[in-house]
């Protein structure tokens, strides 16, 4: 740590081993508003209970990094965490546990015989004062305070009034930590008698305060700033988004409250980006994403040195940034959705997601999980909310542009997304950024449309991909047949020829149609290649009438296909003329290559 230097003088640094009993009785914590939120995974949790719970000795965690933010007269210091809060928050999450464990064996063995409840009650007190704290005047503190409300709801006082807060991604990370502590607690106490279950308890707290840490003690806030971006510079496992937050918060203001506010800002914004999203990664993407939507594009490794170069000028550089990413998150929040709806239209914003066109390509990319036209998305999107440089119908182009484009690309042929691509749309939206004039902003969209045109896969390998196309539902399908073959795709596909002639309007939302197999799968065989499963055979139909045609004859269908507002192509037509009770294979195979011709000639052309 003496390597830590601040200017040209060395941090003052304190420091002596401590064990967690000893961390939570002597001690208050909390975790300062530039620190990341709780991140541990269950591979991580899982070592914990082996290397902690489960160890016969005393397990050595490292390096806790702190500075005392709020002294006190005869009790407690506080001390904000700058390196430590995860290992911290998962022996109180794990203390929680035993605590709740030994109320539970309390309430339910209160009548068994040669066994004292008030003795499993009193460990569950014993244990609750590792969590919370009273001072002589009797002042409640908990021991450890995090910024999630549930944290102090649920595993510090859970007799504590419900804010009715929603969980954020820590707090929802706290809960499965909290549900994986319980599983593995309850599995050691299976079989066990009310005593032995207490003695077990006991000896799992046990382990868990006897891990040691080294406990270093900075001097200032200022020097746990330095310290946190230090910590990366030398390998710690720190990502992307904590530096950014910890670059904000100590750039964007010197006072506490200002602070406080940068903080509240940044963490509206992870909530928004995180929402739906389970990778852990998800708010480092969002920053690359963003920053390629505006600049000439990084690596993600070199980002953070060039954020750090556009706002060093000053605070209001930061600020400004900040603002960036609050705009940005309000689109990006929407994207990689597949139950993205549109929105309603206000005359005070332009926002592209009250455009029904714009919101069902930005669907369809999610449906085809595609994610490298995300800066190009959001360049328009932003174009067309500050400007008025762009019009309605370009915005609709250029997302039905990238739309057809990964429809044949992606969820079709299944090439794979290269840097190539990226670069092209990094390109586009550093462009459209930068465009002047509707001309420049014109000139950008055909340049993109031609640069896409230039890299479409080859036709009859797209159309022979179209063909294969199925659904079948009551088959057992492997991963790769699953996912051409989701409903919620096929459902996309026969939609598009709809709206295309008009039949239905932009905005439809897809799970209130189902798909009709026109010839009855129960004639066709176990074989996802069954002409019955083929897109050929295929038609949309909303619920209701789904449900009520069963395994009628062509014949009887066709009236009510053609009320369904289904799209009623000519193959469909030529099968009803032709009087047929149901389709041949040879003539369902025939509509799929129709579909095909139609689906790259017109509806997916560029």
């Amino acid at each position: 740590m003496s390597e830590v230097i601040s200017s040209n003088e060395l941090i003052p640094i304190e420091s002596q081993t401590k064990t967690i009993q000893t961390c939570f009785q002597q001690c208050l914590y909390e975790v300062p508003n530039f620190q990341r939120p709780y991140s541990w995974s269950q591979d991580q949790l899982i070592d914990f209970w082996d290397d902690v719970i489960l160890a016969k000795g005393d397990f050595f965690f490292g390096s806790t990094v702190t500075w005392v933010s709020e002294k006190r007269d005869l009790f407690n210091d506080t001390y904000s965490i700058i390196d430590g809060q995860q290992r911290l928050t998962t022996s109180a999450i794990l203390l929680s546990v035993v605590r709740d464990a030994f109320r539970g064996v309390a309430a339910k063995n209160g009548d068994v015989e040669n066994f004292d409840a008030d003795v499993a009650d009193g460990q569950a007190a014993a244990t609750q004062k590792y969590l919370m704290v009273r001072d002589d005047d009797g002042k409640s503190y908990p021991v450890l305070r995090r910024p999630e409300k549930m944290f102090y709801e649920v595993i510090q006082n859970p007799n504590a009034i419900p804010s009715g807060a929603k969980w954020n991604g820590s707090a929802k990370r706290i809960g499965e930590a909290r549900d994986f502590f319980e599983e593995k607690v309850l599995a050691e106490l299976k079989g066990l008698t009310p005593h032995e279950q207490v003695e077990r308890l006991k000896s799992i707290r046990s382990n868990a305060l006897k891990a040691r840490v080294i406990q270093v003690e900075l001097a200032s806030e200022e020097d746990g700033f330095l310290v946190f971006e230090t910590l990366n510079t030398r390998g710690a496992d720190l990502r992307l988004s904590d530096l950014v937050k910890n670059l904000l918060i100590r750039g964007g203001a010197t006072d506490a409250d200002d602070r406080k506010a940068i903080a509240e800002r940044w963490d509206r914004i992870v909530d928004r980006v995180q929402l739906g999203r389970v990778s852990a990664d998800v708010v480092d993407r969002f920053i690359w994403q963003s920053w390629n939507s505006r600049r000439e594009a990084v690596k993600e490794p070199e980002l953070f040195k060039e954020i750090s170069r556009i706002v060093a000028v000053s605070a209001a550089a930061h600020l400004s940034y900040l603002k960036e990413l609050e705009g940005d998150a309000e689109t990006y929040e929407w994207l990689e959705s597949e139950n993205v709806q549109v929105h309603p239209k206000s005359a005070e914003v332009r926002n592209a997601f009250a455009v029904p066109e714009f919101v069902d390509s930005v669907r369809a990319l999610a449906i085809f999980n595609v994610s490298v036209a995300n800066s190009t998305v959001l360049a328009v999107a932003r174009k067309f909310r500050e400007t008025r440089l762009i019009k309605q119908a370009q915005v609709v182009e250029v997302l039905r542009l990238v739309e057809s484009f990964h429809f044949q690309y992606t969820a079709l042929t299944n090439s794979g997304s290269t840097g190539g691509t990226r670069g092209r749309y990094n390109r586009f939206a550093v462009r459209l950024e930068g465009a002047k004039s509707a001309r420049e902003v014109a000139a950008a969209i055909e340049d993109l449309k031609e640069k896409l045109r230039a890299s479409l896969p080859d036709r009859a390998r797209a159309h022979q991909a179209f063909c294969s196309l199925f659904y079948a539902p009551s088959l057992q399908l492997n991963q790769a047949q699953k996912l051409r073959a989701r409903k919620i795709f096929i459902a996309y596909v026969l939609m598009s020829f709809a709206k295309l002639e008009r039949l239905l309007p932009a905005g439809q939302n897809l799970t209130t149609w189902s798909i009709e197999h026109i010839k009855s799968q129960s004639t066709a065989s176990a074989d996802y290649r069954d002409p019955v499963y083929s897109i050929g055979n295929l038609t949309l139909l909303t619920d209701r009438l789904n449900s009520s045609l069963g395994d009628a004859p062509l014949s009887s269908k066709v009236k009510e296909l053609k009320k369904g507002r289904a799209y009623f192509d000519s193959e469909l037509a030529a099968w009803e003329a032709s009087g047929v009770d149901s389709p041949t294979d040879a003539q369902i195979e025939a509509r799929s290559r129709f579909l095909a011709n139609d689906a790259l000639d017109r509806v997916w052309k560029l």
